[in-house]
């Protein structure tokens, strides 16, 4: 069993009382950004696709504990208004002068054939390759879609070298997968789906969460040191270290709305990056913060939130240590450290 099945009841039940209020929305949401690719600083050009939603999230689980992103789905998809908008959207946002990376996101699984039909993800993936400019290709996944026939149907659809299968692993620890998230899979599965990508000749990016409900910051911080060892023991290049924000509508806002957890600080994310990039000079190492210096997400005192956060901008782009090992002082740095060691001396 790899959920809890009290737990998973618990999810259920406040995620039952928000699906009413989905959005409902068919619109294809997209943006162009600054980032940071393979080869260097370019641009990525963001796609949510208004798909069903994570099939996950809308299992007799609940889902993840943290996840609010199904209240953004629409419960069935227009696929054709879909693809023409893709389209025209993508052709809009390339210039010439530009080399892009293309994020694929449904809020979901791409690669789930329940929410992206096969057909689907072969002609949106054949529309992105026509485009010299786009560099990489971005999809996002639970490790049991992708399977022998998805990575297939990539492989048929554009140069699979470019693709970059990006999961949300969050931890490498069992337990907190498990009793914290209820992901509802393991380290293991994650190892089998990262072999099947590799082998087909595309790559991975994880994501790992930073202060999942009932993990401490320090013991998070501990987490993501660990896990970061692990994935670069099997391979994994990029890593994305995503820190909590409060999604509507989940388990872990019910615990923030009754002041039960402090969402991340900002030192604590300066700390981890410092620490994976000195330790690992090789990984592309993402740091790209929602709601932060909001209380909703990762936050300090407010004084220095935004030079923190800018550094941070500033070391995915450049994948530079010297981004952010300046000389960040404030007052609450000392009462960061007090929080940190208070955490440690209890759970000790």
């Amino acid at each position: 069993m790899k959920f809890d099945i009290e737990f998973a009841q618990s999810i259920k039940e406040i995620r039952e009382k928000s699906l009413g209020d989905r959005s409902h929305t068919r619109k294809v949401v997209h943006w162009v950004e600054d980032h940071r690719l393979r080869s260097g600083p370019g641009k990525a050009i963001v796609f949510i696709l208004p798909t069903r939603g994570c099939s996950w999230a809308l299992s007799k689980s609940g889902g993840c504990s943290i996840c609010g992103y199904i209240y953004d789905n629409p419960k069935e998809s227009d696929f054709d208004t879909m693809l023409e908008t893709f389209k025209i959207k993508l052709q809009e946002s390339i210039k010439e002068s530009d080399i892009y990376s293309v994020k694929l996101f449904t809020s979901g699984s791409f690669l789930d054939f329940s929410e992206v039909p096969q057909d689907i993800q072969k002609r949106i993936l054949e529309e992105t390759s026509q485009y010299e400019e786009v560099k990489e290709i971005v999809l996002e996944s639970r490790p049991e879609y992708v399977t022998e026939k998805a990575l297939d149907t990539i492989a048929e659809s554009t140069d699979i070298s470019k693709v970059e299968v990006a999961i949300g692993l969050e931890s490498a620890d069992n337990d907190i997968l498990m009793k914290s998230i209820n992901k509802g899979f393991f380290w293991e599965d994650f190892e089998k789906a990262m072999l099947r990508i590799t082998e087909a000749g595309a790559r991975v990016k994880a994501y790992l969460l930073f202060k999942p409900p009932f993990v401490s910051e320090f013991n998070s911080i501990q987490d993501i040191l660990q896990s970061v060892s692990k994935l670069n023991e099997i391979g994994v290049e990029t890593i994305s270290i995503n820190a909590i924000s409060i999604h509507r509508g989940t388990y872990l806002s019910h615990l923030f709305e009754k002041k039960h957890y402090r969402t991340p600080w900002l030192w604590s994310l300066l700390h981890l990056c410092n620490e994976i990039k000195s330790t690992y000079p090789h990984l592309r190492l993402i740091c790209d913060v929602v709601a932060a210096g909001t209380q909703r997400g990762a936050h300090n005192c407010g004084d220095c939130d935004s030079k923190i956060i800018d550094a941070l901008k500033k070391f995915t782009m450049s994948q530079s240590l010297e981004d952010i090992s300046g000389d960040f002082e404030c007052s609450c740095k000392i009462e960061w450290k007090s929080y940190l060691f208070e955490e440690k001396v209890t759970l000790g």
